[in-house]
């Protein structure tokens, strides 16, 4: 099985590649070079969108009720269709404007209200701070998951909680990457750059697990939908099995829209690290494609899960070591790594910010 220290090396060691990505890409633009001033790395960035819950809860959502998870990606694809118009406009008040986050560009169409910034920045805290914890607890629950047979002769570990250190690290990275600027309006170049790899992992590993699941466990998609007929589950991928109705799909698609519009983190990537306007005509359809493409196996990794009575928000896990595959057990440890730490990285740039420019500097001028 695999153990606590090989689970906290392999953490470590790639969180030590994203730092050596960041300090690249920070080097790079010291020299004047950016590295950042390409649709794909911009497209890239704006699967921060795609946190753990991609990973490992839309396959859980998936087993339990089918294509209820959906709605989740058509909010952001309606929102990416449109933006050329939607976006652009965004972006020509944020640069008008010198905006750092969504609370200073809420604040800016109000007569640059900071008391409205405030307000904004506090609802903004009290939302992603969950969120993040959310992320940190996937990490966890992976974790447990990956060496629960090693863990349970042991009364503790011989090495401290990998969760605890993965938060930690992230902590450090936040600050050296994030935090540095003077100017809250530069480009946080080796951040960017990272996230943008971040996203080709977890795309990556979400492809190989599902390619492992459904050619490697089963002899394709045919054979797992013939199977789950043959289990009698094959309610599993008809509208009723969701339990939505119209209303309902259209208010979880509207929220979602929305979401991809106004969370912090989105608004840092699409908005305040935007190096070029141009970019948002490819990400009209690459990010589309993007969400596409990760979502291909979701429905056949959890109808494989359900012809093998398993299920739950581990099934990317478990399905590997079902197998006796920990190759790809790991694999699906680190993307779900690499979502998880990519949302809480921004998550947590785009909420100092605002705490720093709406809540703190407010504070201390009236002092």
């Amino acid at each position: 099985m695999i153990g606590t220290l090989v689970a906290l090396l392999l953490s470590l060691a790639y969180l030590a590649l994203l730092f050596g990505i960041a300090n690249y890409g920070d080097r790079s633009a010291a020299r004047g070079e950016t590295l950042i001033d390409s649709p794909l790395v911009y497209t890239l960035s704006l699967a921060v969108y795609c946190s753990a819950w991609t990973f490992f809860g839309s396959v859980g959502l998936a087993a339990e009720a089918g294509v209820a998870f959906l709605p989740i990606y058509l909010g952001p694809t309606v929102v990416a269709v449109l933006f050329p118009v939607l976006h652009g406009k965004i972006l020509t008040i944020a640069k008008a404007y010198g905006i750092t986050s969504i609370a200073d560009f809420i604040a800016a169409r109000y007569g640059k209200s900071s008391l409205l910034g405030g307000l904004v920045t506090l609802v903004a805290v009290l939302g992603t701070i969950p969120y993040i914890s959310l992320q940190l607890k996937a990490v966890a629950n992976s974790l447990d998951t990956l060496f629960a047979a090693s863990l349970a002769g042991q009364a503790g570990g011989p090495v401290p909680e990998p969760a605890l250190v993965v938060t930690l690290v992230l902590a450090a990275f936040a600050i050296l990457f994030g935090t540095r600027h003077i100017d809250a309006t530069e480009h946080h170049e080796g951040m960017v750059l990272a996230i943008a790899f971040e996203s080709l992992v977890k795309l990556a590993a979400f492809l190989a697990v599902g390619l492992f699941v459904t050619y490697g466990m089963f002899d394709g998609f045919g054979d797992i939908f013939g199977r789950l007929v043959a289990a009698g589950q094959e309610g599993l991928l008809t509208m009723r099995a969701t339990g939505l109705g119209y209303l309902d799909w259209m208010t979880y698609t509207l929220l979602a829209a929305l979401a991809f519009l106004a969370l912090p983190r989105q608004f840092q990537v699409a908005v305040i690290e935007n190096v070029d306007k141009d970019h948002l005509r490819t990400a009209t359809w690459m990010f589309p494609l993007y969400l596409l493409v990760i979502n291909i196996f979701v429905l056949p990794v959890a109808m494989a899960g359900a012809v093998l009575g398993r299920g739950g928000d581990t099934l990317m896990l478990d399905l590997p070591l079902a197998a006796g595959s920990q190759t790809f057990a790991l694999v699906a440890y680190i993307g779900g790594l690499s979502a998880a730490t990519a949302m809480v990285i921004v998550a947590t740039i785009a909420i100092s910010t605002m705490i720093s420019n709406d809540l703190v500097m407010p504070a201390l001028l009236r002092v």
